[in-house]
């Protein structure tokens, strides 16, 4: 498999992040891995100091930072990445996760298989912190990706854009990130469908792509975001999808 070696790009979104986004662009730097890493952090509009942190950066060479003025939400940020890059593959990672040394490499593996063009790594809970009861529900191994196993194929509804690898080629075929998606949610399952469509077989998980989710928040945060979520772009995708209503 690892005849296959392409160019990389790894987009970051960030958003007030000056807690974690030190380490999560630390621990890309470091990957190990045989060809040309790209770097794009993007910077959504932020108040407070992650602005001076992407600058820092930006002085590597393959590292570069992109200023949004306002907050335009997670498709803007990343559909600036993909058009600021060129790699042969995109690696799209939240800004509050941190990943080991061989994660580019993981994704790539599995990126190398026959008519495989996109895969979603597992997300953990760091190993300090405690999991609280929003977590035990988060990291479950019978949620979302994890639940299909190593290796196996998922559709839509758990490929979500916080620590996946996609062929850069499939834009081609199935566009960008919605721009009009502006606030929390569905950006990524808007995506998906498209991708999976064009791809039924195409999609995999990874649990070795692992990433740690530096990301505290208790249950009623959590309800809150998704009840905005449920009376907003929830209700778009139903109406731009309705043949998977259920």
């Amino acid at each position: 498999h690892m005849n296959y070696c392409p160019t990389v790009d790894v987009i970051i979104p960030c958003y007030n992040v000056e807690y974690i986004v030190e380490k999560c662009i630390n621990s890309v730097i470091k990957q190990k891995y045989e060809n040309i890493v790209k770097i794009y952090l993007i910077n959504d509009g932020s108040t407070d100091n992650t602005s001076n942190i992407l600058e820092s950066f930006a002085k590597n060479a393959n590292v570069s930072a992109i200023h949004h003025e306002q907050n335009k939400g997670l498709s803007k940020a990343r559909n600036a990445g993909i058009n600021a890059g060129n790699g042969e593959v995109i690696c799209f990672l939240d800004s509050d996760m941190v990943v080991k040394q061989n994660w580019i490499e993981s994704h790539i593996l599995v990126l190398s298989e026959k008519g495989i063009v996109g895969v979603i790594g597992d997300s953990k809970l760091p190993k300090a912190e405690a999991a609280n009861s929003l977590d035990k529900y988060f990291y479950d191994k019978r949620r979302g990706a994890r639940s299909v196993g190593e290796g196996g194929k998922v559709d839509f509804t758990y490929f979500l854009l916080n620590n996946t690898s996609v062929k850069r080629s499939v834009f081609e075929i199935i566009d960008f990130f919605d721009e009009n998606i502006t606030s929390y949610g569905g950006e990524d399952t808007d995506l998906a469908i498209r991708l999976w469509e064009a791809y039924p077989n195409g999609l995999c998980f990874s649990s070795k792509a692992a990433s740690e989710h530096y990301h505290e928040r208790e249950l009623y945060e959590f309800c809150q975001c998704m009840y905005q979520y449920g009376k907003t772009n929830f209700q778009i995708l139903l109406k731009r999808y309705p043949q998977y209503k259920n």
